[in-house]
């Protein structure tokens, strides 16, 4: 997985600067990393690295604020971005599952 493709998948889902987002690359290579870890099978890079951007965008959308407010002509509407950002997250952990362990799935013997 290339951390620099999941950049530009953040950048693309938050419309941020470049300068805005290389302040994001450790979160980015967190994500990059524990997806990396759930890995089960070669292939699916692109769909991986949709997933890492994704979860960082949640994760940056539950640090906004939920409601509205305003800073002289600048007009902030907060509401739902964090639910909308958790149901991208979902969609793009699903597009990438067939890479993926299986975290609420296990095998246990039966004493």
């Amino acid at each position: 997985m290339d951390t620099q493709n999941v950049l530009t998948k953040l950048k693309l889902l938050r419309s941020l600067p470049e300068e805005e987002a290389t302040v994001c690359l450790p979160m980015i290579q967190a994500a990059a990393q524990r997806l990396e870890g759930q890995r089960t099978a070669l292939g699916g890079d692109s769909l991986l690295e949709s997933a890492a951007a994704a979860l960082v965008n949640w994760q940056m959308a539950l640090t906004e604020p939920e409601e509205d407010f305003t800073a002289g002509d600048v007009r902030f509407s907060g509401r739902n971005g964090a639910e909308n950002a958790r149901k991208i997250w979902l969609d793009a952990k699903n597009a990438a599952a067939p890479y993926l362990h299986d975290e609420a799935f296990v095998f246990r013997s039966i004493p």
